[in-house]
């Protein structure tokens, strides 16, 4: 009875010393052709008093509210005192206002429109505009989806890929964990630009070039 035990014991130590895990890394990627122009708007003026300021910001808020060829986002503004020295003593001169919207729009035409509309207001209300990191990207939309397809082409790969090491390894190995990890996205170098003498038709538009999202999940499997 005893020497059976032991038989048996041998057999699972020897089978569990023949077990060993396989642990790596690989990476999976979609290329898509973003479909969304986006910039970030800043306004910015600089007046004697307070209400000055909130007059040409609220002017240019509302003209940007009933602009309807642009998506809009945003709309925060602030105001803040400035000062000069002099002779060692703070004097007010004034105050600057600042406004800051993200401008976007799947027609670059109406992106552009927008920026040469952008242009007239500047010499009509006597203000600064800026106009940064516009680039292509991905919207909300395109995107939705792209991510479960990612991560079931992770999982059908490390199911075939561990069926496959059993026929040629003469062996069975399994899956035993999967570590998906947050997607990454590549992002276009953003243009920058200032609305001084923008029209519709000079305006720049980057190249739309296509962008990738991918995952680098950890496979864990353990073969017999």
């Amino acid at each position: 009875m005893i020497a059976h035990k032991t038989i048996i014991s041998t057999l699972l130590l020897s089978m569990s010393l023949s077990a060993y895990t396989i642990n790596f890394d690989k990476e999976f990627k979609l290329a898509l052709k973003p479909d969304t122009l986006k910039t970030m708007l800043s306004i910015s003026t600089l007046k004697p008093s307070e209400k000055e300021v909130l007059e040409k910001l609220t002017s240019f808020s509302t003209f940007i509210s009933h602009y309807k060829d642009v998506d809009k986002k945003g709309g925060t503004y602030s105001i803040h005192p400035q000062y000069q020295y002099e002779n060692n003593r703070r004097y007010k001169n004034g105050y600057q206002g600042m406004m800051q919207y993200q401008i976007s729009s799947k027609q670059a035409d109406d992106m552009n429109t927008f920026i040469a509309n952008l242009h007239d207001k500047k010499k009509e209300f006597d203000v600064d505009i800026s106009i940064e990191n516009i680039s292509w990207v991905l919207s909300d939309s395109q995107q939705k989806g792209q991510e479960d397809i990612l991560r079931l082409k992770a999982i059908k790969w490390i199911t075939q890929y561990a069926n496959e090491l059993s026929t040629t390894l003469h062996t069975t190995c399994k899956v035993r964990k999967i570590s998906l990890s947050s997607p990454q996205m590549s992002y276009p170098r953003p243009m920058m630009l200032e609305a001084k003498a923008l029209s519709a038709d000079s305006a720049p538009t980057p190249e739309q070039d296509q962008q990738v999202i991918a995952i680098h999940p950890h496979f864990e499997l353990e073969c017999l």
